[in-house]
């Protein structure tokens, strides 16, 4: 027959876990379990909306960063299509005045 711990019954302050070899990790989920309920649950609440918050924040500063290089993208395609296709054709109509020109002699 197997015994299981009941682990809301352990104090695990008085407990020594100094041979035990716990990482950061493990160190911060035992002081979180010794944490009363309400504390847990407030702890959770201002942590995941910190996260929240930068999360937030970065997706915010990536969507300004995709509207303004729509907006670059817009503005470089229009400088660079509309004054190029009039000095094309400016000087489409040049060389073609010049070719009549000089069929014209």
């Amino acid at each position: 027959m197997t015994t299981t711990a009941n682990w809301s019954d352990l104090d695990l302050s008085t407990i020594d876990l100094s041979h035990l070899d716990l990482s950061f990790v493990d160190r911060i989920v035992l002081w979180y379990g010794t944490l009363p309920s309400a504390a847990q649950t407030l702890l959770t609440v201002a942590v995941g909306a910190a996260i929240a918050y930068v999360v937030f924040r970065i997706v915010i500063k990536l969507i300004k960063g995709i509207i303004m290089s729509v907006i670059a993208a817009v503005l470089a395609f229009l400088l660079t299509t509309v004054p190029g296709n009039l000095l094309l054709s400016q000087a489409f109509d040049r060389v073609e005045q010049q070719i009549t020109t000089s069929i014209n002699q």
